[in-house]
């Protein structure tokens, strides 16, 4: 079996370019089995801690959104046929200062994810994130996207995306795999583990 990792760090500079990168691996480490998620805690020095299965790795590259060109860092690990992932990026100010340009961001990186595998039908509702106790930051945008759609095999697959503003910080949480494998139970795991440290 590949390591979907592996063409993930092939990502093309785009959001969108991940997304399309990590429907390529599953095309190609789907197994026949489900599988086993080993959950360990990752902390990172953009801000967040999050439980991820396996032993992650962090690639960092320019990305373009609708405002200018920004740096994001992609912490990623695969298991089987599936994906877990958390994108940082720092903002310019005046992007997280207004909210047309909020909106604009969360809209732009939400439907990249969700053109690259081919969903028709995107359900969003709004996410929630705690700031710790006497933590002067903000959540400013949150939202929850689910939908579902195809991999480079031609099977089904769950992508369920998490994006947040905090600040001047964009974060991007992304589980994608096959309908088998991607349990609501994993799901769950990593999305509510994720927290500002």
């Amino acid at each position: 079996m590949r390591d979907p990792r592996a063409a993930i760090s092939l990502a093309k500079a785009t959001p969108s370019g991940f997304v399309a990168a990590c429907v390529v691996a599953l095309g190609v480490a789907a197994t026949a089995c489900n599988p086993t998620f080993n959950w360990r805690e990752f902390r990172s020095a953009d801000g967040f801690a999050v439980m991820l299965p396996g032993r992650p790795q962090t690639v960092s590259r320019e990305v373009k959104l609708p405002d200018g060109v920004v740096q994001m860092s992609m912490t990623s690990t695969g298991i089987g046929a599936t994906l877990f992932a958390v994108g940082a990026v720092q903002l310019a100010p005046g992007i997280s200062a207004e909210q047309v340009s909020r909106e604009r961001t969360i809209a732009y990186m939400r439907d990249a994810m969700m053109r690259n595998v081919g969903a028709s039908q995107v359900k969003r509702s709004t996410a929630v994130l705690a700031v710790p106790a006497g933590d002067r930051r903000k959540v400013l945008a949150a939202e929850a996207a689910d939908a579902s759609g195809k991999d480079s095999g031609g099977r089904t697959v769950q992508l369920a995306a998490r994006l947040f503003i905090v600040d001047d910080q964009l974060f991007e949480l992304i589980a994608l795999g096959t309908k088998d494998e991607l349990s609501p139970e994993a799901v769950d795991t990593f999305f509510s583990s994720f927290r500002l440290i």
